[in-house]
């Protein structure tokens, strides 16, 4: 039987510039190897890990790699160490859910993705909305064309949706750097986990279509005119469809499982 740690998963990788932290070598195998197994439960919350000799001889790595490995996911509020008790997994609460790696390591059927998806949507219809008008108003030449270089890439027929994900990943955060605003581009990972969700899991190619790339380019426009309520309420109707259509699938999906 085929090891789910090293089942086939979609391979959606950050743009380069954006790219995970996560060590290189066996220790990053090891923090991926384990982190899927907690997200997956199969360690569940509150629970203490195996040892770390038992790792070490699950995880075919030494004892040094489990111990970096353990504390790159406690940097990740998924587990706790102390000595009374050893490793335990923290509740769900408590992890990083908006991290790229915490979102990666989730099977692509397990049921918390479902609301994980819908809340966080709901998250991007509150922020995205007005970092389109502050880039209506801020944005340089370059920011622009920057933005409407990544909707030329949105093409749906695209045979690799990976390179949807990357122009998608570029349009959403451009129009975060374009704000001039240093507290919204560090929302630039939160915006680039929500989006691997949408395509790690399938979402947006339920419809038939991956993306709206019709909703961006309207949005685009209306930031190169300079036109911030226009971009604003763009944005606004992209995002409430992609609710919308989120419900729906997570909605059907549930009625077979």
């Amino acid at each position: 039987m085929q090891d789910k740690d090293d089942a086939t998963r979609p391979d959606f990788l950050l743009p380069r510039e954006f790219g995970t932290a996560l060590p290189t070598g066996v220790v990053k195998n090891a923090v991926e190897k384990l982190g899927r197994r907690i997200a997956n439960d199969e360690y569940p919350e509150g629970e203490p890990i195996p040892t770390e000799p038992e790792l070490a001889e699950s995880l075919g790595v030494s004892k040094t790699a489990v111990r970096d490995a353990i504390k790159v996911l406690s940097g990740k509020g998924m587990v706790r160490t102390a000595r009374r008790y050893g490793t335990r997994v923290r509740p769900i609460s408590e992890w990083h859910l908006l991290d790229a790696d915490v979102v990666s390591w989730h099977d692509a059927t397990h049921p918390r993705m479902a609301q994980m998806f819908i809340e966080s949507t709901e998250l991007r219809c509150i922020i995205e909305p007005a970092a389109a008008e502050l880039a209506a108003e801020r944005a340089t030449p370059e920011q622009v064309e920057a933005i409407l270089d990544a909707t030329s890439a949105l093409r749906p027929d695209a045979v690799d949706s990976s390179l949807l994900y990357e122009a998608d990943c570029r349009f959403h955060c451009t129009i975060l750097d374009a704000t001039g605003n240093q507290m919204m581009r560090q929302l630039r990972p939160m915006i680039m986990s929500v989006l691997r969700i949408s395509y790690e899991f399938g979402v947006q190619t339920d419809r038939g279509e991956p993306v709206s790339r019709k909703g961006h380019l309207l949005v685009a426009k209306a930031i190169q005119k300079k036109d911030g309520t226009v971009a604003k309420l763009e944005m606004e109707k992209m995002l409430e469809a992609n609710r919308r259509t989120a419900r729906a699938y997570w909605e059907n999906k549930t009625k077979f499982t």
